[in-house]
């Protein structure tokens, strides 16, 4: 999808460590990564390897967050921000085997050049490994319900389960600053800080995954979905589609 320049659409980086143990930095946060552990990051704020052992082995994989949206339920915005929160991932053995093949499926379909389809191919088996990657997130969300986060681990998950609550009515920074007693100022930086995106960038993908999930799946008017997600009027909600998206609500339409 056209992106017109704009970070609103952004890739992440899964990695897979398959032996040996490293240690990862970005500038607020430190991983020890060993042979088991998966790492999720946005390509903006990629960490860098501070030291790693002479047996370090690492398999990555980019994907966007156009392909995200688009992958059918129940993946859908949810896991990026549960990604956000929980980058590092320490998998059990079977859960890293079942990892593995997924990486070497994606590799095969990489170098794959005699299949018509090798495209689907590869989408579907990166649809796969990202189901697996919610799971993970389901049962982690179960179980570390009731720990203590840092400061501003715990505001940033409290932002994102504000924002999925109000992000098709309230669209402005100061409401979910008022909500979490903050101000504006803080709150975008506390959620940049640990995110890599502004409050307003999420707010727009929240906005633009339901704006195409509508167009996909119903037969709403383009007045109807403005009004649905509160926007002021028809025009101004085609030319925020069209700003992020680098078309109109009805050119995506017909084009899905």
């Amino acid at each position: 999808m056209k992106n017109n320049g704009n970070e609103n659409y952004g890739a992440f980086s899964i990695r897979l460590c398959s032996g040996g143990s490293a240690v990862l930095e970005t500038e607020d946060r430190r991983f020890e990564v060993a042979s088991g552990c998966l790492l999720i990051s946005t390509l903006n704020r990629q960490p860098e390897t501070v030291s790693s052992s002479d047996d370090y082995i690492e398999r990555s994989v980019a994907v966007t967050l156009d392909m995200i949206l688009d992958f059918p339920s129940p993946v859908d915005i949810d896991v990026i921000n549960l990604a956000i929160r929980y980058p590092l991932l320490r998998l059990d053995d079977a859960r890293a085997l079942r990892m593995s093949d997924y990486f070497d499926l994606l590799d095969k379909q990489s170098a794959c050049s005699d299949n018509t389809y090798r495209q689907e191919i590869y989408r579907s088996v990166l649809y796969a490994l990202i189901l697996e990657i919610c799971d993970l997130f389901r049962s982690m969300e179960t179980s570390s319900s009731d720990m203590p986060k840092p400061r501003q681990e715990a505001l940033t998950d409290d932002f994102f389960k504000l924002l999925a609550r109000h992000y098709r009515k309230e669209h402005t920074v100061g409401f979910y600053a008022d909500r979490l007693n903050r101000t504006p100022k803080y709150l975008s930086s506390a959620i940049r800080k640990l995110s890599g995106r502004s409050v307003p960038e999420w707010i727009a993908i929240n906005l633009i995954r339901e704006s195409r999930n509508l167009l996909k799946t119903s037969d709403k008017t383009v007045l109807e979905i403005s009004e649905e997600l509160n926007f002021s009027s028809p025009s101004v909600f085609v030319q925020f589609f069209r700003h992020h998206t680098g078309v109109t609500p009805l050119q995506y339409r017909k084009r899905v």
